[in-house]
């Protein structure tokens, strides 16, 4: 392989004044318009030296300055213009204005007295902003030269600051003052300035301490400009490899979704259950995961688990443990069985020392029967003749915890209508900003309120709940639900729910998400007209009223038997109730009737119930249709 070539000086010039790396591009733009700016500031404040020269304000001639000052003002305004017409947006734009300024700034120095000597360090201070080394420091050279041949040009024609020691006296006078606190002598003769004299007095005291103390900062200067380039390159490195781990852990985010079943409904032809299920991560990716799958055309299988920790690891965890779940349960394993050998399976060089929690039970769905065991985990609540309690038992060891461990199987009978809620501890340990936890308790009150709904409908409300309770609080832990409804045949619901901003400006939105839900029940064009104006009133009357011209949220679900339709609206704004509104005198003219009313009053005409309650700081607005197909 050819050995590298060194580039070349040219290259390196080309690379660092007009080539900037795409790393550093947009910060040069910034620069660039900052320093434009710059430039502007200082045409201003030289406008206002200009005034000032012509009340002959200063001590130095008022032609020096004007031939001085009025040039710098059109220096610093032309590069300026260019740069803010381009936006900053091309290469060469830096060097125009960084030799324009130093050009100003030396000629202003070499004009003014001593007090303005200061100004030559601008352009290389201000070269920073572009965090090149070699910028700074050419700048640094070329004002340095630059100031030497402007105060040499100051003394040669006896102008400025300079000038003030040349002054036309008899030859062989000799000339004392106090400069600066230095004793300085210029010896003339014959008119002529003595030069060397002037090496003594001028260039030893004057010009090398100003050379020396700019070298100084602007070797500050450049080291500041060098390790500004390294931070932001490092800066880069750090985001890109930010980026890659987060497209990696998105990757593998994706992965986790879909190894969990997560279309709904996942069994379109069965219609003697129904079932839904959720996983919210605590990160990019969790630990926690679910699942269900049919053995055999009659029985069902439910699984909740939770692994220890989080991210990329507790995610391969649950890949291998949902799969072995999986595997063995299909074989025809009772539970029991199918977590002692996967225990077994997960021990074996697990060397990371990572566990499972998990929930399992196989239904029968002929007959009701459901043969469950646990590994750890958290009771599942049960919904028996109607009412919720926790199916306690005594739970086994955890999965991948002790090797031959032999799990024991439990029994119950569930019967039609009686429903299964699975969860991890996410839920329950869910914390509030007092470090309060949500707790088994609160939970069972919140599916206690519940009415007969959908499972879909029952998970949203208690995530809903669980949200209002933690308020602004961090999620830490993964927070995963699932809900088995054992219902009959003619107890099956299908749902829809969208969240949309209470404002006008959605309602395009909120009827198109209603047409098409009651397009896809096969609902007559009479009834979705009469459903439809009935939303429009209500969502209307929310994003007028309830948040009191602030912003909010509206809720807007439906939820389907085969005869009815049930359309609910829900929103945290202040408590109104509309069906309190008196009904207008649909008799009496436009003119003499009262305003207001009419709208919520063809709602009520038009649906066949309406439904009004304040439920945890909401209001729940619910309309009932009966529909015709």
């Amino acid at each position: 392989m050819a050995a590298p070539t060194k580039k070349g000086f040219l290259k390196k010039i080309e690379e660092e004044f007009l080539r900037t790396t795409d790393t550093l591009w947009e910060n040069e733009v910034a620069a660039n318009i900052f320093v434009a700016k710059v430039l502007l500031g200082t045409a201003l404040l030289d406008v206002f030296f200009l005034v000032l020269a012509f009340a002959d304000t200063f001590s130095i001639e008022k032609d020096v300055l004007i031939k001085t000052l009025l040039p710098a003002f059109f220096e610093l305004l032309i590069p300026a213009l260019i740069c803010l017409y381009l936006k900053g947006r091309k290469r060469w734009l830096k060097i125009l204005m960084m030799v324009f300024y130093t050009f100003v700034l030396v000629s202003v120095e070499s004009t003014l007295t001593d007090n303005a000597t200061l100004c030559i360090v601008f352009p290389t201070v201000l070269s920073i902003r572009y965090y090149s080394q070699p910028l700074t420091s050419s700048i640094a050279v070329f004002t340095t030269l630059l100031s030497i041949f402007a105060d040499y040009y100051a003394v040669e024609h006896q102008i400025g600051r300079i000038d003030m020691n040349v002054v036309e006296l008899p030859a062989g006078t000799i000339l004392t003052f106090l400069e600066d606190s230095i004793l300085r002598k210029v010896v003339l003769t014959q008119g002529k300035i003595n030069y060397e004299r002037l090496w003594d007095n001028t260039v030893q005291y004057s010009l090398l301490p100003k050379i020396l103390l700019f070298s100084v900062v602007a070797t500050i200067c450049a080291e500041i400009a060098k390790r500004g380039r390294m931070a932001i390159f490092a800066q880069q490195a750090e985001t890109q490899k930010s980026e890659r781990i987060s497209t990696e852990l998105s990757v593998a985010s994706g992965i986790q979704t879909n190894m969990l079943p997560n279309i709904f409904p996942p069994f379109p032809d069965r219609d003697d259950f129904d079932i839904y299920a959720t996983m919210t991560p605590a990160k990019e990716v969790g630990g926690d995961f679910y699942d269900f799958f049919m053995i055999d055309e009659d029985h069902i299988a439910l699984v909740m688990a939770d692994v220890s920790g989080k991210g990329i690891p507790a995610a391969m965890f649950m890949v291998i443990a949902k799969t072995l779940i999986k595997d063995h349960a299909q074989l025809g394993l009772q539970p029991d069985d199918v977590f002692t050998r996967v225990n077994h399976i997960l021990c074996d060089g697990n060397e990371a020392g990572m566990f499972v929690t998990a929930w399992m039970g196989i239904l029968d769905l002929r007959d009701g029967k459901l043969v469950y065991a646990n590994a750890g985990h958290n009771p599942p609540v049960l919904k028996l003749d109607g009412k919720f309690q926790y199916l306690y038992s005594k739970p086994g060891f955890i999965l991948a915890g002790l090797d031959d461990f032999k799990y024991t199987k439990a029994e119950m009978q569930l019967k039609q209508g009686d429903m299964i809620f699975l969860y991890t501890d996410g839920v329950t340990e869910a914390t509030d900003l007092n470090g309060e936890l949500y707790g088994e308790e609160r939970l069972l009150k919140c599916l206690e309120k519940m009415e007969k709904r959908n499972c879909a409908y029952i998970l949203q409300e208690v995530r809903r709940d669980v949200d209002r309770f933690v308020g602004e609080a961090e999620q830490f832990d993964d927070l995963t639900m699932m809900v088995f409804d054992y219902s009959p045949k003619d107890m099956i619901f299908m749902s829809a729910e969208r969240t949309f901003d209470a404002s006008d400006d959605k309602l395009h939105d909120v009827l198109r998400f209603v047409e098409e839900e009651l397009e896809k029940h096969d609902v007559s064009m009479k009834d979705s007209m009469a459903i439809s104006v009935a939303v429009e009133e209500i969502f209307v009357n929310i994003a007028h009223y309830a948040y009191e011209g602030k912003s909010g949220k509206a809720v807007v679900g439906m939820n389907f038997d085969d005869t009815n339709v049930d359309i609910y609206l829900v929103d945290t704004g202040i408590p109104f109730n509309p069906l309190e509104m008196a009904d207008p005198d649909i008799t009496a003219s436009a003119e003499k009737r009262d305003i207001g009313g009419l709208g919520i009053y063809m709602v009520k005409k038009s649906m066949d119930s309406c439904h009004y309650e304040r439920r945890n700081n909401e209001n729940v607005f619910v309309m009932r249709k009966v529909i015709r197909k």
